[in-house]
């Protein structure tokens, strides 16, 4: 991928120059209004979202970056537009990931916008990464929302000490360790100040300390993501304000026969270990509890837990892709590992020696039971009305950024959610989740015009989100070889 940097580079002026080339029609400098602003009219199109279902033979009219109708009726074709036959063909809003770490992998941020909206993604949340590092990102996507998703940032991880993600091998450093309840006020401010959009509470937290940066958040009026402490059990966690959950972790235990045991003995362990760098510390409590609390699910106690999330709104990411891992083995499959074409050269072969030798070892019994877990609890959220956003915590377990969002949305399918329920998840309900709503995660009249033109129903089938005929990001139009060119980070022909 030796051009991917100046696709990233691009302007978004030049972008859409390049895109109008491509197109042709009448956006090519020549029509006699050459004040108006293009417009892209789709004609006899199905279109498809959670609002309003499946409708079938609509015309879609879109002009500078809105949506300015939505018809059954036919639609007068207005000047300095480009008309785009839509039969055949499914309208879906633009997707999600809402679990992204874009400077996780040095080397790979560069790939990271061309892959995503060469996948269809359109928005993203980044989930953990320091502000100096991940803030310029959120400036380029407002800078250049033709040529970029929408960015949303939580900023560094705010931990407890030890912390995690401490910079030690094989963890890199995304996140901050926090020593008082007054430092973690003023890391709140200061990353409000920044303008991040959501603060995220990790797993080394103590109680008081994680209560303290809710509290914090909430005068910011921020949401709080995170793991569930390891020192908190899930329900008190939602009870304190905790807007949503990461892969569900720690929940397991939360859900287990034996949870307040298990609780008591990880306070001891974080007591004893606190002179220990804090991934082993983590480490060690998880091999010493997880397969346990999988082992003793007590179904009493699981809808107890569930429904204190449904009472409080603590919505939950289950990054179901990447958690069932172990049982899917996604590594191994050869279509899976096509994507890796699309890294940057030195990441591709990493990440294919590193897939080589994962695939050689055994599922572990932990890594197998997990990955049960997580697909029985889709189902189990769904039935007890708690919402679900889809993200996939790429590029973490060979997951290539973009492409690993349409697998997460095949195993939310598999997990038990109806096909329509998954774009939910990744349309409106993370538009919901930051009140904007009224702008993206529909296709109606007025909102922002971030879509998708699929080439089969994903109704029909969810990975029909994978056939993707074009996108459209804030009213530009990517076309397939627009897409293609994205994808092999090739510059835009002209």
């Amino acid at each position: 991928m030796t051009n991917t940097k100046s696709i990233v580079q691009k302007t978004a002026s030049s972008v859409l120059f390049s895109l109008i080339l491509i197109l042709g029609g009448c956006n090519d400098g020549t029509s006699e209004n050459k004040n108006d602003k293009p417009s892209i009219l789709i004609e006899s199109v199905t279109v498809i979202d959670a609002k309003s279902g499946e409708r079938a033979n609509f015309n879609v009219l879109l002009t500078g970056n809105k949506i300015i109708e939505v018809s059954e009726k036919p639609i007068e074709i207005p000047s300095n537009c480009t008309v785009v036959d839509g039969k055949g063909k499914y309208l879906i809003p633009g997707l999600w990931d809402a679990h992204v770490h874009i400077t996780f992998t040095p080397g790979l941020e560069q790939a990271m916008f061309p892959l995503f909206l060469g996948n269809g993604i359109t928005s993203i949340r980044d989930t953990g990464g320091l502000i100096d590092k991940v803030l310029p990102w959120k400036e380029k996507s407002i800078r250049e929302p033709d040529s970029s998703p929408r960015l949303f940032i939580a900023g560094p991880l705010l931990d407890g000490l030890p912390n995690v993600y401490d910079g030690s091998p094989g963890r890199p450093e995304i996140s901050v360790g926090l020593s008082s309840e007054e430092e973690a006020i003023a890391m709140v401010d200061s990353l409000a100040g920044a303008g991040v959009d959501l603060i995220k509470a990790y797993e080394m937290l103590p109680p008081e300390m994680f209560k303290t940066i809710l509290a914090a958040a909430k005068k910011h009026n921020l949401p709080v993501t995170g793991h569930v402490p390891l020192s908190v059990d899930a329900i008190e966690a939602s009870d304190y304000g905790l807007r949503s959950m990461e892969h569900l972790r720690n929940l397991e235990m939360s859900c287990s026969s034996d949870h307040d045991s298990l609780l008591q003995a990880r306070k001891q362990m974080m007591a004893k270990g606190k002179d220990e760098l804090g991934g082993v510390l983590r480490s060690e409590i998880h091999a010493s509890q997880r397969l346990h609390a999988f082992k003793t699910f007590d179904e009493q106690r699981s809808a107890q837990v569930l429904a204190a999330l449904e009472k409080n709104s603590t919505w939950q990411i289950p990054t179901i892709a990447l958690s069932t891992g172990g049982i899917n083995r996604v590594y191994e499959n050869e279509d899976w590992k096509k994507t890796f074409e699309y890294l940057p050269e030195t990441i591709k072969f990493n990440w294919k020696d590193a897939a080589k030798k994962a695939a050689e070892k055994e599922s572990s019994e932990l890594s197998v039971s997990h990955g049960e877990w997580v697909l029985q609890m889709v189902g189990k959220l769904k039935k007890a009305d708690v919402k679900v956003m889809a993200g996939t915590d790429t590029p973490i377990g060979f997951l290539t950024p973009g492409f690993s969002l349409h697998k997460e949305l095949e195993m939310l399918v598999k997990g038990g959610m109806e096909p329509l329920e998954a774009i939910e998840s990744a349309t409106l309900l993370p538009a919901q989740y930051f009140k904007v709503q009224d702008s993206i995660g529909t296709i109606e009249k007025n909102m922002i015009a971030d879509l998708v033109l699929l080439d089969a129903n994903p109704l029909s089938d969810i990975t029909n989100t994978r056939t993707i005929r074009a996108v459209v990001r804030n009213g530009t139009y990517y076309n397939r070889k627009a897409l293609d060119s994205l994808l092999n980070g090739n510059q835009l022909q002209k």
